[in-house]
């Protein structure tokens, strides 16, 4: 089985470009456009927040066109710069079988690799948080199936970063969520977005990872009072195969860097 992660698309209008400098939707095209040649075929993508910026309906509505282009099945989650209910309204085909309630939570069990999704949002916040409520839920949900290699997805990334901004705007109750993943030794992989970089860390014993953005990147910069800024860094993408036994992750390029060279 293999997973596609997208991440951070951060759809704004043509008009008014992120920070006055990125018009978003190219990228995210561009991505598309390269996922979806892909060979062989991934059986499903997964796009882990920030799917717009500013969480306004025209911005959904550019997003939804775009991702009609998908022709592989998509699963999307919220992340901070989302707004729930025109998520929701405009991407509520992606969005698997939603549990009853304000949070963008759910289990796709379709495919070899069981997929839990997360809502980690605080409306109007940059940071994150699961709440005990629905870390209790997820708790609840892996018990029932502790026979189903699992893959845990989420916004917010569930370990330190070591970007000093960006570990200020992380998931405050990772402790909480580490303990519960300790629990289910099925879950083989977590994934996450948020960071625009591809980090890899742990969270109760398990495996943790975090997908670059499908535009603007953010720079490696490990000064605990580093500046919040941003870089133009190749787009890239998160590739997570399930062989059955084993979850590796591959990063790939979305830029075109020319034709394959032979070594000899």
């Amino acid at each position: 089985m293999r997973l596609v992660q997208l991440s951070d698309p951060h759809v704004v209008a043509p008009g008014d470009p992120l920070a006055g400098q990125v018009v978003t939707l190219p990228y995210l095209e561009r991505a598309i456009a390269a996922i979806e040649g892909l060979r062989p075929r991934p059986d499903l993508v997964l796009i882990t927040g920030d799917i717009v910026d500013s969480g306004t309906r025209e911005e959904y509505q550019l997003a939804q066109e775009a991702l009609r282009r998908f022709t592989l099945p998509l699963f999307v989650l919220p992340g901070n710069h989302d707004e729930r209910s025109n998520c929701r309204a405009a991407l509520g085909n992606y969005l698997g079988p939603l549990e009853p309630g304000e949070r963008l939570t759910y289990v796709v069990d379709r495919f070899p690799l069981r997929l839990v999704g997360l809502d980690s949002v605080m409306p109007e916040r940059g940071d994150g948080r699961l709440g005990p409520e629905q870390i209790a839920w997820l708790d609840s949900r892996l018990s029932e199936g502790r026979d189903r290699p699992t893959l845990v997805a989420l916004h917010h990334p569930p370990f330190e970063v070591g970007i000093g901004f960006m570990d200020r705007l992380g998931l405050t109750d990772r402790e909480e969520f580490a303990r519960v993943i300790a629990r289910h030794p099925q879950v083989v992989g977590i994934v996450a977005g948020h960071v625009h970089r591809t980090i890899v860390g742990r969270a109760g014993g398990v495996v943790a990872l975090t997908a670059p953005s499908t535009a603007h990147q953010i720079p490696l910069d490990l000064t605990p009072d580093g500046p919040e800024t941003f870089v133009f860094e190749p787009p890239g993408f998160l590739l997570h195969e399930w062989d059955g036994t084993a979850l590796r992750s591959h990063h790939g390029y979305i830029e075109d860097y020319g034709p394959r060279q032979p070594f000899s």
